[in-house]
């Protein structure tokens, strides 16, 4: 029985340090991690990438993973909490014009086999001085139709020269192919059927953005010239290269008007422009804080602002704040977890995980995700650095091959010339002995 049991229990060892050396070497690639609160229970999470995580981590966060207590790998995304306000229009065939009595007009279009989604039309009416109501219909077959807007409500008035006009109808995103859109007269000013002079359909995604904003020290400021004008420069340093899109600066003067420019400049010799204009106040205005955005969000880790002074005195800044769009991470736990969960970082040349819960994204945030929070950063003890290539461990070896290569060199040179010179003793010997004989 004895001899029964070791074996088994020599197979048990070997498995669990199998288990143990896999589970090492599967998180040994990152040299960070953080712990994600959440409660072991299914469902739908999310928390706010922090700073400290984005500035240790690719820009584009691929390098993220989040893995359970148990090691066990768990599919995210990544949303950019960035304003949307975007508009495509589509091409619609027009066709059935219509009145019915004095009373409406309608007409219907037909986006094509291959339409896109769509959830808004443009109504062009003739007429002025109206408030007509809009009813929008959708069908995949132009037989059977569904009822997408019922009584919205277009309008358009003019009074001494200006005019208010409102002809856009929103619906729930839709991809039906064929609309049918009908205009009502207005019971007041319209005494027969409006007339549709065009009906433009689009898809208009239109999303608030959230921003992630964190506080900077102000550095000492440098005076320098801008184009031989006196000017004063701040180099303002995030700690960490991470995204950026705007500053905020508290401005303790009460009145100014100065040109001014924000660099990227992680590379002095090499400043890029972020954003140029005016910081002005008159007085007697609220102190608000002068508001920086930049043309494009930037990822960087120090930017100069520059003011030019001309002959005044340079500005007293007291705060500086800066921001980007927040990026969320979005997980799922479709089963209880083992706790804690934590997410790993800091792997510039991992390739990105590319999880098909990113598709799956729009379905999941039907409803709100959990909110989890995230601690701070730690190291990993089990991160494994990749080795350095051979020549940056072994330094004094190139030296020692380029001492040995000119030695080589050398020998062949100093036996190609004895050899030389040896030949020609021997010619000049033949042509003695020929002279002499």
């Amino acid at each position: 029985m004895k001899k029964v049991r070791r074996p088994l229990f020599l197979i048990s060892a070997l498995l669990i340090l199998s288990a143990v050396v896999v589970a090492q070497t599967q998180l040994s690639s990152w040299p960070f991690y953080v712990e994600v609160s959440s409660t072991p229970s299914a469902g739908v999470y999310q928390f706010t990438v922090p700073l400290h995580v984005m500035g240790q981590s690719r820009d584009d966060l691929g390098d993220l993973r989040l893995f359970d207590g148990e090691n066990h790998e768990i599919p995210y995304a990544i949303r950019v909490r960035q304003g949307v306000n975007e508009q495509q229009e589509f091409n619609a065939q027009v066709f059935n014009r219509a009145t019915i009595g004095a009373s409406a007009s309608e007409v219907t279009l037909d986006l094509g086999e291959n339409n896109s989604e769509h959830n808004e039309v443009e109504i062009q009416t003739s007429g002025e001085n109206f408030r007509r109501r809009v009813n929008i219909e959708g069908s995949d077959s132009g037989r059977e139709w569904r009822t997408l807007k019922n009584n919205a409500v277009i309008f358009g008035f003019q009074s001494d020269g200006k005019s208010l006009e409102a002809n856009h109808v929103s619906y729930p995103t839709s991809r039906y192919r064929y609309l049918r859109v009908r205009v009502n007269a207005d019971e007041l000013s319209d005494d027969r059927a409006p007339e549709i002079a065009n009906v433009t359909v689009m898809m208009t995604v239109q999303e608030q953005g959230e921003l992630s904003t964190w506080q900077v020290a102000v550095p000492d400021y440098q005076l320098l010239r801008n184009q031989g004008a006196h000017s004063t420069a701040w180099t303002i340093d995030f700690g960490a290269r991470v995204p950026c899109s705007r500053l905020n600066l508290t401005i303790e003067d009460a009145s100014f008007y100065r040109p001014f420019q924000v660099e990227a400049f992680d590379d002095p010799q090499n400043p890029r422009l972020l954003a140029s204009g005016n910081l002005s106040r008159r007085a007697g205005e609220k102190p608000n804080p002068a508001i920086i955005t930049f043309d494009q969000e930037e990822h960087v880790q120090k930017v100069r602002l520059q003011v030019t002074d001309y002959s005044n005195q340079t500005l007293t800044i007291s705060a500086i704040t800066a921001s980007a769009p927040a990026r969320e991470l979005v997980f799922e736990l479709k089963q209880p977890q083992s706790l804690p969960l934590r997410l790993f970082f800091g792997n510039q040349k991992i390739s990105e995980p590319h999880y098909d819960f990113e598709k799956e994204l729009s379905a999941k945030l039907k409803t709100p995700p959990i909110q989890s929070t995230v601690g701070e950063s730690n190291k990993n003890l089990a991160f494994t650095p990749e080795p350095l290539p051979f020549t940056e461990r072994v330094p004094w070896l190139i030296y020692l091959v380029l001492a040995l290569s000119g030695v080589a060199l050398g020998w062949i040179l100093f036996s190609l010339a004895r050899s030389v010179l040896a030949r020609e003793a021997k010619d000049q010997e033949q042509e003695a002995g020929a002279g002499s004989g």
